[in-house]
């Protein structure tokens, strides 16, 4: 993503990936899901100018008499209700307890003319509740719940009359928003950030997301993603969708239980409408996941489907870099970007929130990169990329950030660097092998700590301590202008052990233990909280990296177990005993949590980046010391 799209993405890019197959019509072919032929849908003549039209279905039955409504994501803060935006006072416009709404034909259509307003930048998606999927008459579902994201107003505008938006609505549709979106939803009534512009930044980005997932104006998955460079789970997203069909296409009763007995929230209080349960699942993808499967066979109306049950109902896509050789740490900036360093290639890699390479063909170059190995972003977005090489000799390379070189050679770090942070005043520390280095911002040397330590991560907390893990079993406490001490932990072990490291909202320490599997914590003053031998279980094999989202949850990829674990902020195991896990995972190193709430992974021997949609709370970025923990 570009500086000049940061908050307010150019609607031109959603409708791109909303909008195929629009513009004048009198009929739309709808590839059948439920089977390999094709069947004709009469849609309203459109126009340019004309209104937004759109037809709602669940499986193959037309919704007819639900209630549409047109909602907007409330800034007020997160947990605020949507903002309903259809004018009452325009012809056809009903009002209930959510709000604003017109109504579906008895084929399923709807239409949305002069009956809204919307403001520039607004994120704007709409909901289907109630109606009648093929009942005896007079009959409703007061269960059936869709939904269907159409992202920002276009940019200048007041509604999106311009684009001629066709929307499909059924469970795809549905599957894709909650999920790209769950970070900021309570319900389908509450999709809501901060006014912050980190919020604002990372709500738009999730409505983007949505459009990799799925077209929207056909209703359909995605087998790749709109850059065209990576994979997307259709199989996963079509079963997901198979799973409310049942429950959609039913009275709301005795339909529904094979759904919503499996589909509890975090509190364990089952969901009552579809949308709902689609949130609990993308919130606890590890949980009854055979039998959720078992209800998907139900009435499979969405193909091509699971065969078999997966290992949990996670959705990640896997993007691919051809230069992107042997990628290692990677770092997030203000607008979502992912910066990556090919440790093999001597590139930096750059993607946009949506997983499309900025960086182009040959990633970025020049600056001195030799054996990249992790990044830094610092306060103006620029990225900082430590490079291991020369061997005994590392250095730091400096780009712009739109991925210029800012300098002619490198600044010197020490022999053997490893892992980034800024502080508060914008220094850098760097961990290493025989020293902690610390660089003003213009590169001179500000100090160096002497060190023992083989692979260590380095995170400074809100009041500029930094904490790294030295050997034997070790946590070094650092203070400038000269403050040096150590206590013990009994997480790590000496040798060849990768220990990365991570700062929660209190302050507390945590870090990982690559050769014994395990995850620990010490408070703010270094006393150890975490049982002798640290936290285990949720699939922690081989743990590379750690990452601490923006409700102090504990994240790590696991290069051994070719997955991510997640632990609560006391250390419970959350992911299931094989970890969360996707078919483009492949000996991951890096990991970094977005503003959106998706956690993006490096897969060194893959050459690829996997991001997990929506599973984790959303992230302020780039990582910085009064922001540890917390969302945007």
């Amino acid at each position: 993503m570009t500086r000049s799209s940061f908050l307010y993405l150019p609607f031109s890019l959603l409708a791109a990936a909303l909008l195929s197959g629009c513009g004048s019509f009198q009929t739309q072919q709808i590839a059948s899901v439920a089977t390999t032929t094709t069947t004709t849908t009469t849609t309203p003549a459109t126009t340019p100018g004309s209104p937004i039209v759109g037809n709602v279905h669940g499986g193959d039955l037309p919704i007819v008499g639900a209630h549409i409504y047109l909602f907007a994501a409330n800034t007020a803060g997160y947990g605020a209700p949507s903002i309903s935006m259809l004018n009452p006072a325009q012809p056809g416009v009903a009002f209930d307890a959510n709000g604003y709404y017109v109504l579906t034909d008895d084929k399923g259509f709807f239409q949305i003319s002069g009956d809204y307003t919307c403001t520039t930048g607004q994120q704007v998606y709409l909901l289907s509740i109630g109606g009648n999927p093929g009942l005896p008459a007079g009959q409703v579902n007061p269960a059936l719940y869709l939904m269907a994201a159409m992202g920002a107003c276009p940019e200048g505008q007041t509604n999106f009359a311009s684009a001629v938006p066709y929307i499909f609505m059924n469970e795809v549709s549905t599957v894709a928003a909650v999920y790209a979106l769950s970070g900021f939803m309570t319900d389908g009534t509450h999709v809501s950030s901060s006014s912050t512009p980190g919020a604002l930044q990372g709500i738009a980005n999730a409505f983007l997301t949505v459009t990799n997932l799925a077209d929207v104006a056909s209703g359909t998955a995605r087998i790749q993603n709109v850059g065209g460079n990576g994979d997307v789970p259709q199989a996963e997203i079509n079963t997901l969708a198979n799973l409310l069909v049942t429950c959609v296409n039913s009275d709301g009763t005795s339909g529904c239980t094979p759904l919503f007995s499996n589909a509890p929230d975090l509190s364990g209080v089952a969901p009552t409408n579809t949308v709902s349960a689609a949130l609990n699942i993308a919130r606890k993808p590890g949980a009854n996941v055979a039998a959720l499967f078992t209800a998907s066979k139900i009435t499979p109306s969405f193909q091509p489907a699971l065969t078999a049950a997966p290992n949990d109902w996670s959705l990640a896509l896997t993007f691919y870099a051809d230069k992107m050789v042997g990628p290692y740490f990677p770092a997030i900036d203000s607008v979502g970007n992912i910066w990556v360093p090919a440790y093999a290639g001597n590139a930096l890699i750059e993607f946009d929130p949506t997983g499309t390479i900025l960086s182009g063909a040959n990633g970025f170059t020049g600056g001195g990169l030799n054996l990249p190995y992790a990044v830094a972003i610092d306060s103006r977005d620029s990225p900082w990329v430590i490079n291991f090489g020369p061997i005994n000799a590392s250095t730091v390379s400096k780009f712009s950030p739109v991925g210029v070189s800012l300098l002619s050679s490198p600044y010197a770090c020490d022999t053997q660097c490893f892992f980034p942070a800024f502080d508060a005043s914008q220094n850098l520390w760097i961990s290493g092998s025989q020293r902690v280095s610390v660089l003003r911002p213009d590169g001179s040397v500000l100090k160096k700590f002497t060190t023992s330590a083989y692979d260590s991560g380095i995170a400074i907390n809100s009041t500029g301590i930094g904490w790294s893990i030295g050997q034997p079993s070790l946590l070094y406490h650092i203070g400038l202008p000269a403050t040096l001490s150590s206590t013990t932990e009994t997480t790590t072990t000496s040798g060849t052990d990768l220990t990365s490291v991570a700062i929660d909202s209190a302050d507390n320490v945590w870090y990982a233990s690559n050769k014994n599997n395990a995850i620990g914590v010490s408070d703010k003053n270094g006393i150890l909280v975490s049982p002798a031998n640290g936290y285990t279980g949720g699939g922690l094999k081989g743990p590379a990296q750690i990452a601490i989202d923006g409700s102090n949850r504990v994240w790590v990829a696991n290069r051994e177990g070719n997955s991510l674990s997640a632990f609560t902020s006391t250390g419970v195991a959350i992911s299931p005993t094989t970890g969360y896990q996707s078919a483009g995972i492949s000996n991951p190193r890096g990991l970094a949590i977005d503003a959106s709430g998706n956690v993006w992974l490096t897969n060194f021997t893959y050459n690829s980046l996997t991001e997990f949609i929506g599973i984790a709370t959303p992230s302020a970025t780039p990582i910085s010391p009064t922001t540890h923990g917390q969302r945007p």
